[in-house]
């Protein structure tokens, strides 16, 4: 049986990327909501201060721990994937949601930012699925939910290696869709808006001051809390939609880009130039 809005109490919960932003909210939702969660990312430190927060959070007969790997490494994610089902004994739901961001312009970027973000992002998910997957194949049941990035729809000025990990977590999950739906197992896409977490104080670091400037000032951009966006992914769960928006900024982009996708590149341009345009009058008044 897949999730109903009632049914998390004693249910197994898997997720790459748990210590930190995202995945951690969700750990500690889900803990709250009765699941046994474990985690899994490449820090202990984080990971044991995340598992201790669990473990205050959940009830006193639910599992909650955590496994070392680099999602990037497949052998790492396969023994990891081994000693998550040995101690939860089984599992109901899995999150991928490792992932992170390098933003630049496409000639500033070196080759191996793009393979890194491909290795993390993508093949991340895609390790962590097929880790799972027998797993889901024998029991017959089960939720495999990957979550991507709204850039995964629309991809503008400095986020081309980046929005080429998510988007190809889209194509992936789609096919995954119906060859798990053959055994029972729903998958589900959940895309994110720009939210308030580790990972992006630390992309905003050496964020070109271009793209900063776009994000400024867009009409369709807007930063949301790891709360905002756990309270709708835990909405959408039960849900029979295959793709999951924690906002109403991210479904109406999403609208714009299937409906209107060349007027939303018209939108982008003329955010673009605009951008650059006050930049360019700032520096005028700096000299």
């Amino acid at each position: 049986m897949n999730f109903n809005r009632h049914d998390l109490i004693g249910k197994k919960v898997f997720i790459s990327g748990g210590s930190a932003g995202i995945g951690r909210g969700l750990a500690l939702e889900l803990a709250k909501r009765g699941a046994s969660v474990v985690i899994s990312a490449r820090g202990r430190i984080a990971l044991q201060k995340t598992v201790l927060e669990l473990q205050g959070t959940g009830t006193s007969k639910a599992v909650f721990d955590f496994v070392i790997a680099d999602v990037s490494d497949f052998k790492q994610v396969q023994s990891a994937a081994k000693k998550a089902l040995k101690l939860l004994g089984g599992l109901d739901l899995l999150i991928c949601n490792s992932g992170y961001a390098k933003v630049g312009k496409i000639s500033d970027l070196d080759g191996s930012d793009f393979s890194k973000l491909m290795d993390v992002n993508y093949f991340g998910h895609v390790n962590v699925v097929r880790s799972f997957q027998k797993h889901f194949i024998k029991q017959g049941s089960g939720d495999i939910v990957l979550i991507s990035s709204m850039l995964a729809t629309f991809s503008i000025y400095g986020y081309g290696a980046y929005s080429a990990s998510k988007f190809a977590i889209t194509g992936f999950a789609q096919s995954l869709r119906q060859e798990m739906m053959m055994h029972n197992v729903r998958v589900k896409l959940f895309l994110p808006p720009t939210t308030n977490t580790p990972g992006l104080e630390k992309e905003n670091q050496d964020k070109p001051a271009l793209v900063k400037e776009i994000e400024m000032g867009s009409s369709l951009n807007a930063t949301h809390s790891v709360e905002k966006v756990v309270a709708a992914f835990v909405n959408w769960l039960p849900k029979r939609n295959f793709i999951g928006y924690a906002t109403w900024d991210s479904w109406f982009q999403y609208f714009l880009v299937r409906h209107f996708p060349e007027w939303t590149l018209l939108l982008a341009d003329g955010e673009l130039r605009s951008a650059q345009k006050r930049l360019n009058q700032n520096e005028k008044v700096i000299r």
